[in-house]
């Protein structure tokens, strides 16, 4: 009897305690009426406005992108935002993409470039990082002074020197003339990220010392510390380089412009030719309706993929202010 006194009593005080909580961490709030009532009108309102500026463009674009051609073609005299007529053909049209490659060819050499740079990236970079974080060994300071300077030359400084060594290669070997060999191409100047490098190192280094001496102990040291230890403590830095690998793998523009120059493309070179009719070569016409429904095909993939791990991605970047596990 006296024990389940005791239990009533301990969850009775449980029960206050976490109201006591609650009411100390709740936000302070405005007691009169209708000074609440103001401030929750112009809150609602400001976040509708900042809303609209975000998602209008993209409620454009997927009108835009079933306009019927003769609709698109008058926006510049008569702007609409619904269409008269639902033409579904555009994505059709967009999906047989250009002259030269079709979406499907497209899509398919841009996931091999994202596969292949992130597994090249984060591999690279996580070993140089695990490196550079090891307490001493000879010119350490020197070449990572280096590394890090390289960080100030903007990306456009180095194309010339990166160009010059992909066309010799071209040249030898006719590397761009097919899919892995162009994927190696796409991704090979940028797998050796200093950024993504120094990510790693600070996280290798925010490792407590004990960890590596408990490790030590038990026989795990060298490669068998890193794969086993190192490499599953720093996940939320690795998941933060493959997230941003992955995104600037899918939108890169300027290098595969260079050097996919024949009839395999990546979709942000491919959506720039599509949608263009070239029934008289001497005035090119670009339809619009066509580059729309292009661009959902393009970004369709990438929004697809966030949807369905967005609890993971969030949880990564969320978790990067710490660098490690636990």
């Amino acid at each position: 009897m006296f024990e389940t006194k005791l239990k009533i009593h301990k969850w009775w005080l449980n029960i206050k305690l976490k109201r006591n909580r609650d009411k100390t961490a709740e936000q302070v709030k405005e007691s009169d009426f209708f000074a609440s009532s103001v401030s929750f009108v112009l809150k609602l309102l400001i976040l509708c406005f900042f809303g609209l500026i975000i998602l209008f463009p993209f409620f454009f674009m997927l009108m835009l992108a079933v306009f019927p051609r003769e609709q698109a073609e008058a926006l510049k005299v008569d702007p609409t935002i619904f269409p008269k007529q639902w033409d579904w053909s555009n994505f059709v049209k967009a999906w047989n993409g250009s002259d030269s490659s079709s979406y499907f060819t497209s899509f398919g050499i841009t996931f091999l470039n994202v596969l292949f740079s992130i597994f090249a990236k984060t591999l690279i970079t996580m070993l140089g990082g695990y490196a550079f974080s090891i307490k001493k060994w000879k010119g350490k300071e020197f070449l990572w002074s280096v590394l890090i300077a390289l960080l100030v030359l903007p990306e456009v400084a180095l194309l010339s020197g990166q160009y010059r060594i992909i066309a010799e290669w071209h040249n030898a070997y006719q590397v761009n003339d097919n899919f892995f060999g162009l994927t190696v191409v796409l991704a090979v100047p940028f797998v050796a990220s200093v950024f993504s490098a120094l990510m790693f190192r600070t996280a290798f280094e925010s490792i407590p010392s004990r960890i590596k001496e408990v490790a030590t102990v038990d026989g795990a040291v060298g490669v068998k510390y890193f794969f086993k230890i190192a490499a599953p403590m720093v996940t939320p830095t690795t998941l933060t380089v493959i997230i941003l690998t992955a995104l600037s793998s899918w939108n890169s523009y300027l290098w595969p412009s260079l050097v996919a120059n024949g009839n395999i493309k990546v979709l942000s070179v491919w959506l720039f030719e599509i949608g263009q009719d070239k029934t008289d070569p001497t005035n090119i016409i670009t339809l619009q309706n066509i580059k729309m429904a292009g661009s959902i095909l393009a970004i369709l993939p990438m929004f697809v993929f966030y949807l369905l791990f967005r609890k993971r991605i969030m949880g990564a970047i969320s978790r990067q202010g710490s660098t490690i596990k636990g």
